[in-house]
């Protein structure tokens, strides 16, 4: 696939793709640089990386592929100070959940020519290198998407992630950042909200069922990887967050008035939803 591999920011993401690439039976070399102070040392310890780089630059300067899992504001000045360091046939890539402000930048840059973004449909509401594991991409959605058609590196791309066990599928970059705020966005205040909304009866995780705690799982996300997320996307989930509000607030009407049957509809619609991924 590739001999050297530069993965900067050894947290959840990057660790656990190091961590995937190590795995394989024939392993690339794996730099890698995170200036998170440790960090580094334990995915070192972890024979997730072959070397570590106290600056990104001497890590993406030998590198065939270039991987950015950090997160959005630090990915968009990084490309900038390393635009003079890619190997002119290097693939550079990025984990970003959003891609339309990374492709901005890549445009602006010039470097639409080795410029992959993919945005991977896995994760979890731990952060840093000791929540890495190297079976988080298995079975995975990976979106990719380009700033050219026909993207020269494209091969280059579904080949890296089907290699730790993604499912490359190929998408807009717009199309790409309106779906991500209302299925993952979206999803995430929701938890936020209804982890409030229990806090505010006194009630702690350890009063919640099972179904309580797999829907305040993502209440536990860190707040400083989230805000530019949502600060992004936040023209396309205001509204989506008020379409919700009143979904919640004809449900409060329906029980209000114990029409049972209205909810009755209701949930066998969502039901049908979830069994066939389809309204009924």
């Amino acid at each position: 696939m590739t001999s050297r591999v530069a993965v900067i920011g050894l947290g959840l993401m990057g660790g656990s793709l190091a961590r995937a690439l190590k795995r394989l039976d024939e392993p690339p070399f794996v730099l890698g640089s995170d200036l998170t102070a440790g960090r580094g040392d334990l995915a070192r310890a972890a024979g997730a990386v072959d070397e570590l780089c106290e600056r990104p630059l001497d890590a993406v300067a030998t590198a065939d592929v270039v991987v950015y899992a950090t997160p959005l504001p630090v990915t968009l000045d990084l490309l900038g100070q390393h635009l003079e360091g890619f190997r002119p046939d290097a693939l550079v890539t990025d984990v970003a959940s959003l891609k339309g402000p990374i492709k901005e930048r890549i445009v602006a840059l010039g470097l639409s020519a080795q410029w992959v973004g993919a945005h991977p449909m896995g994760g979890a509401e731990q952060s840093g290198f000791e929540a890495s594991r190297a079976d988080l991409y298995a079975g995975a959605r990976v979106w990719l998407t380009a700033a050219v058609g026909d993207h020269p590196m494209g091969p280059r791309s579904e080949a890296l992630w089907r290699s730790v066990g993604g499912v490359p599928a190929w998408t807009d970059a717009d199309a790409h950042d309106a779906r991500m705020a209302s299925v993952s966005h979206l999803p995430q205040l929701l938890a936020n909200a209804l982890a409030a909304a229990l806090a505010e009866e006194g009630l702690l995780r350890g009063d919640l069922g099972p179904g309580g705690l797999d829907m305040t799982r993502l209440a536990g996300s860190s707040p400083d990887l989230w805000l530019p997320l949502l600060e992004a996307s936040a023209h396309r989930l205001a509204p989506a967050l008020r379409e919700l509000a009143g979904s919640l607030d004809d449900l409060a009407d329906v029980l209000d008035s114990h029409d049972l049957s209205a909810v009755q509809t209701f949930m066998a619609r969502t039901r049908a939803w979830k069994e066939h991924d389809e309204w009924g």
